[in-house]
């Protein structure tokens, strides 16, 4: 295959992988019923518990609320059961492999992972630090007050960036690659769904911030015919804000990261397009470097 050739056909391999299962409209709706109604038991379950602790331990109901535990469940852990919505429509209304949803090899490439989470960590990193130089930010590092959230929030962050992953640059990828043939326009309409996701959480800009966000995810993921890329990158820009705001007791709002305080402007926009272009050209390089080249099944 010419080197012209093979390049207008990335992605194409990984779209088609909806044709692994049944792609009838009830398998459709049955798995989209599942992606609505997983979140909203696991809201009903932590709305019980927390019923549960005011009842047994007494203390005021906006008190159980705002503990950080219950926030980091509100915050990741209702994505992360939209995830497994996901992973168990693909497996039981589509009958096929939850692994279509990563990689044409039906396998997770932990290298791939490690190196999108590295990159990114590492960019955002080397970002932060200039900007905390240059603005004169102090850095205190440490642990935050509510050593528990933290710790939960870790430990859930990596899933719930994986969960969005395999809804967006997974699921509705391949399920749009069914209806619509242009990778361009899939993934234009996978960033306005995954922008409209976050409506006006960072003020008037926020959708078209997510919807570049997910644009550069998308070329990543499709340019390397799998997820792991933008599972690992997309996990690294999350773990850093929390720790940015949290381990590193810096003021959110000093450097953006606060949803409440903070709105994007057209500057954040640039940044995000320059930080997606070297975390592009970079994870490239270190595809062909260290990941050897995988037959799909």
């Amino acid at each position: 295959m010419s080197t012209d050739r093979a390049a207008r056909q990335y992605g194409r391999q990984f779209i088609g992988l909806a044709g692994l299962g049944i792609n009838s409209g009830r398998s459709y709706a049955a798995a989209l019923l599942r992606i609505v109604l997983y979140p909203l038991a696991a809201a009903i379950v932590l709305a019980l518990g927390v019923v549960a602790v005011v009842h047994l331990t007494g203390r005021p109901l906006g008190v159980i609320f705002v503990n950080p535990v219950v926030g980091v469940l509100t915050q990741f852990g209702l994505i992360v059961a939209a995830g497994a919505a996901v992973l168990r429509g693909v497996v039981r209304s589509h009958r096929r492999p939850w692994q279509s949803l990563v990689a044409p090899d039906l396998c997770i490439d932990w290298r791939r992972l490690a190196i999108g989470l590295g990159v990114q960590l590492a960019l955002i990193g080397g970002e932060f630090a200039a900007v905390a130089v240059l603005a004169g930010l102090p850095l205190r590092a440490g642990l935050p007050a509510a050593l528990p959230g933290a710790l939960l929030a870790l430990i859930l962050i990596p899933l719930q960036s994986a969960s969005e992953e395999v809804l967006f640059r997974g699921y509705l990828t391949q399920a749009i690659g069914r209806l619509v043939g242009g990778r361009g326009l899939i993934a234009l309409i996978v960033a306005l769904l995954f922008g409209g996701l976050h409506l006006n959480s960072h003020g008037p800009l926020t959708i078209p911030y997510f919807a570049v966000f997910s644009l550069i995810l998308s070329v990543v993921s499709l340019r390397d015919d799998r997820l792991e890329l933008a599972i690992g990158g997309h996990t690294g820009v999350n773990l850093f804000g929390f720790a940015a705001g949290g381990l590193l007791q810096v003021g959110p709002a000093a450097i953006g990261l606060d949803s409440d305080a903070v709105a994007f402007n057209w500057a954040s926009i640039a940044v995000l397009v320059a930080n997606g272009a070297v975390f592009y050209g970079i994870t490239r390089l270190l595809v062909r470097v260290f990941c050897k080249p995988r037959s799909p099944v």
